[in-house]
């Protein structure tokens, strides 16, 4: 491995690699590390910023982007055993080797923090469940809508979250997850008072304010439909935060004010859309739960994974497999799980009893375009994906056409929606309208990505109101979202919000909380970019009525599955898709793997 670092200013002059992995081996090179250990640096925290937790040794062996393995990967472990910059489990060493899974030291830490906590949650024996109220002819869930002979699955959620202290909830857009959740606090409050216990303390959270924002209103709009007695009502939480709130996080620091010595006031931790949550925010949200407390989950296992490192909520779903319950688990759900098959998993599900995925969607009908390509989508059905575009679909429409000249046409089109916004003054409207419609894209580089699209849309928007000038930074009616989280703000990467003028001609910003909406000074935002185009990833926790989606042709930033589900189910209404029929193909087929130890560290026995 002569030459590494030469090799490395190559790979930076070629735009393979980056300065900082030049930087990273010379950092190894210095503190006693051989050029094995360097490139296991670089190679480690690569993948970290690829979403991995750890760097799966592969085989044949290591290697830097665009070039050969250096070795094998069995004489790599060797090379790396003994240097006193890697060590093995528990050690205090930069990098740590776990069998064939090599992990940046502190990120081995959340993993095996978060794996012990949610296996002492998962080994908790279970509460007893009085399920007459789940079933058919109970006041608490509404049959009139489940088919003879199907289990009514968001009771079934109910049964197993009251049943046990860590509950996944997987499901997608219109599968009941609110109303789950709903029925499921009033029944606990509900138990408690009839005990003549205090009612429990639930705390309910989302990683930004935006779906925090979201999940609060569904709720209410839920306990309002209810119309639940007034003791019950004031039991209910009244507002849902961010997870950096709920923890207590502060400006410039990377440690929460509840930990495991300072636990969360709370009963119930109900927290949404758990899949945009990563690694290092799992790990310490479940460290801050105190001993009694209830974790539920609630997302869908098969969204895109957080931005940052880790799968989590997809780890934990393939962990309890898809509604394969334990005998001990069918037989204290009595008639409610009678009529699922008796399954025997072919292998060990350490989650099994934990893990609820609703199955049917009362968003869109079963003739539904949107509906049905997402389901294709998700099972990988390229073909049946394929047919299905070259239908006719009232809610939804097909390109094959990328063109310059499409993606111009494309830009007019949006451009003429927002140019509503230069009329509107009250900030609840123009937040509604900008969540009406959304152009969203696989990448934020290149000719379809969303930083020339917002470019090009902005310079049309100038052009036709004559409003602003091209270029112009700040203006009435720029929509923009947050990339940057600021804990002094109380705004998060993700969140968005629009810029109007107000009665005395100033600029101010508002933004949907959750405590309703706030008004910044453009100064006191934090670093922000325009959105009339955003990638798929930045919409997670996003609804809109209309949705385009574009994807680009194939290359190194080639969508994947997830991905091209997640821009789907973004959309209520309808749904335009502009993109190659081989860049449809790739993306069905291409699935994301994320490296992790996680799985293998779930080990409590399905009871």
């Amino acid at each position: 491995m002569s030459g590494l670092l030469e090799r490395i200013a190559v790979g930076v002059d070629e735009g393979r690699l980056r300065p900082l992995d030049r930087a990273l081996a010379d950092w190894c090179l210095r503190h006693g590390g051989t050029p094995a250990v360097a490139l296991a640096m670089v190679l480690a925290n690569r993948a970290l910023e690829d979403g991995h937790t750890c760097l799966q040794i592969p085989e044949p062996g290591p290697a830097l982007p665009g070039e050969r393995p250096f070795m094998a990967a069995d004489a790599f472990i060797e090379a790396l055993t003994g240097s006193p910059l890697v060590g093995g489990p528990e050690a205090a060493c930069p990098l740590i080797l776990d069998q064939d899974r090599l992990y940046i030291e502190r990120y081995w830490r959340y993993e095996t923090r978060l794996a012990a906590r949610l296996n002492t949650l998962a080994a908790t024996p279970p509460a007893p469940v009085d399920v007459t109220g789940l079933l058919p002819g109970g006041a608490d869930f509404d049959y009139s809508r489940v088919a003879d002979g199907e289990p009514h699955w968001q009771a079934v959620a109910a049964f197993t979250a009251e049943r046990h202290q860590l509950c996944v909830i997987s499901g997608g857009p219109g599968t009941g997850k609110t109303y789950t959740v709903v029925r499921l606090m009033w029944r606990l409050i509900r138990a408690a008072l009839q005990r003549g216990d205090a009612p429990p303390v639930i705390r309910l959270a989302a990683p930004t304010g935006k779906a925090a924002a979201r999940m609060m209103e569904s709720i209410r709009d839920g306990l309002t439909a209810m119309n639940l007695d007034a003791e019950s009502q004031a039991a209910c939480p009244q507002q849902a935060s961010t997870l950096h709130r709920l923890l207590g996080f502060r400006q410039g620091s990377v440690r929460p004010r509840h930990d495991a010595d300072n636990p969360l006031p709370a009963d119930v931790v109900i927290v949404d859309e758990a899949s945009m949550v990563d690694l290092p925010m799992m790990a310490k949200l479940a460290e801050a739960l105190p001993d009694h407390c209830r974790l539920v989950l609630l997302g869908d296992r098969y969204q895109l994974a957080s931005v940052e490192s880790g799968s989590i909520l997809a780890e934990l779903c393939d962990a309890g497999g898809v509604n394969v319950y334990s005998p001990a688990q069918r037989q204290a759900g009595g008639e409610l799980l009678a009529t699922l098959p008796a399954d025997t998993p072919s292998e060990p599900l350490p989650l099994r009893d934990h893990v609820v995925t609703l199955q049917t969607s009362h968003r869109f009908a079963r003739d539904s375009g949107i509906g049905r390509l997402a389901s294709l989508v998700n099972a990988g059905d390229v073909d049946g994906t394929i047919r299905l575009l070259q239908a006719t679909h009232p809610d939804l429409a097909y390109s094959s056409d990328s063109s310059e000249r499409a993606l111009d046409a494309l830009c007019d089109e949006q451009a003429q929606h927002y140019l509503q916004l230069q009329q509107v003054t009250d900030p609840a409207q123009a937040l509604t309208l900008i969540e009406q419609r959304r152009l969203l894209t696989a990448t934020r580089v290149g000719p379809s990505g969303s930083d020339q699209l917002n470019q090009r849309i902005s310079a049309r928007l100038a052009h036709h109101s004559g409003a602003f000038e091209p270029g112009q930074r700040d203006y009435h009616g720029r929509p923009v979202i947050i990339t940057r989280n600021d804990y002094r703000a109380g705004l998060f990467n993700g969140d968005t919000g629009i810029m109007l003028r107000d009665a005395e001609g100033n600029l101010r910003v508002w933004f949907r909380a959750e405590q309703g909406l706030r008004r910044l000074l453009p100064s006191a935002i934090p670093h922000h970019e325009t959105v009339y185009a955003m990638t798929v990833h930045k919409s997670q926790g996003s609804e809109f009525d209309h949705v385009t989606l574009l994807l680009p042709e194939g290359g190194s930033t080639s969508p994947t599955r997830e991905l091209l589900y997640t821009g789907i189910t973004r959309a209520r209404q309808s749904l335009c898709l502009t993109a190659g029929e081989d860049a449809v193909r790739e993306a069905v087929g291409r699935q994301t793997l994320r490296g992790s130890g996680l799985a293998l560290r779930l080990q409590i026995s399905s009871r």
